[in-house]
């Protein structure tokens, strides 16, 4: 359960469990993770492919 102690334009300051607000934290996490795929998978499918030579040139350069 969380409580609304304070309410501000831009800034809530609420009461919770440290459970919860690591629970919060996590899923927080996964969000932004879960964006970053989203974002490089649109970014695979517009990448003209490559041949298997053409991938081995290009992770020897990294």
């Amino acid at each position: 359960m969380e409580a609304i102690i304070e309410r501000m334009p831009g800034r809530v300051t609420v009461c919770m469990s440290t459970r919860r607000w690591n629970r919060i934290l996590k899923l927080e996490q996964a969000y932004k993770l879960a964006r970053i795929i989203k974002r490089s998978m649109k970014q695979v499918e517009t990448e003209p492919s490559m041949t298997p030579e053409e991938a081995i040139e290009h992770l020897r350069a990294l």
